[in-house]
């Protein structure tokens, strides 16, 4: 049996199979890219004509598609199963993960959106060397793959002030709302048993923490506490355990820089529920 991972250290996407390897105890090789073009060469490219990450290769077959790679996994490694014991807890995980990649309204979206607007624009300031608009789509191109360039480009200029970023938040505020609920009556996700729902929501959570959105469950309790047990499972460091300390460093310091921003964007919600 010859497991291969294609990811990166940050990606989320990336990050949400290898909580699942490690859920699994599945030994793995990894292929780590930089993403920054090399996602484009065509040997990766004949693996996964996207040019994103994750690939799996199982035993010579290429898996692309992060939540496809979740649900091979548990039928080609059923040990240590991760789906939900019922046929009704199963379809509901899938619509969990299905909300993840729903295209411009999924989570994963909104996650994207987050990230560059805080912190990974000034990545590609950094390397345009200019903060016009016109060198800020150059470096874009040079990095990024179609279906991104399409949003990123107003996201890396205007940030925070992006339309797009207000949606993102407004987004994030509904899933944690509707997690709070779930969680006020169960353990996990599904139930009282933690499942693949869990393993791809637990990069995400990460994510939204370092980039100090914590905000949007400090009022929700069963977030919190559901949370606390994501951080405690040692697959979490599937998770961190791989992040690059110094975009670490990017996602806090930015993060604090614009907490307050996200805290008016979230008080505005929170007194639009009340009218």
């Amino acid at each position: 049996m010859s497991l291969t991972l294609y990811h990166h250290n940050s990606s989320v996407c990336a990050a949400k199979v290898r909580v699942a390897l490690a859920e699994k105890s599945l030994p793995w090789e990894s292929r780590l890219l930089r993403l920054d073009g090399d996602q484009f060469e065509p040997g990766y490219r004949k693996l996964n004509p996207r040019s994103v990450v994750p690939t799996l290769v199982h035993d010579g077959r290429a898996i692309i598609e992060s939540n496809i790679i979740l649900e091979y996994l548990e039928d080609a490694f059923p040990q240590h199963s991760l789906r939900p014991d019922n046929a009704a807890d199963r379809a509901a995980a899938r619509l969990l993960l299905q909300n993840l990649d729903n295209d411009v309204s999924g989570i994963h979206h909104a996650a994207s959106v987050a990230t560059y607007a805080i912190a990974y624009r000034h990545h590609v300031i950094a390397k345009a060397g200019s903060t016009e608009r016109a060198e800020l789509s150059k470096a874009i191109d040079q990095t990024m793959n179609n279906k991104s360039r399409a949003w990123l480009e107003d996201v890396v200029y205007k940030g925070i002030h992006a339309p797009a970023f207000a949606a993102a938040i407004m987004r994030f505020d509904l899933l944690i709302a509707d997690f709070e609920q779930r969680l006020s009556s169960s353990i996990w996700l599904i139930g009282d048993h933690h499942s693949i729902a869990d393993v791809a929501y637990t990069s995400y959570m990460i994510r939204l923490d370092l980039l100090q959105l914590d905000a949007l469950w400090r009022k929700r309790p069963a977030v919190a506490d559901w949370y606390g047990r994501l951080r405690a499972r040692d697959s979490a460091r599937a998770v961190l355990d791989w992040y690059d300390p110094e975009n670490i460093e990017t996602l806090t310091s930015r993060g604090r820089e614009t907490a307050e921003t996200v805290e008016q964007i979230l008080a505005g919600l929170e007194t639009r529920h009340e009218h």
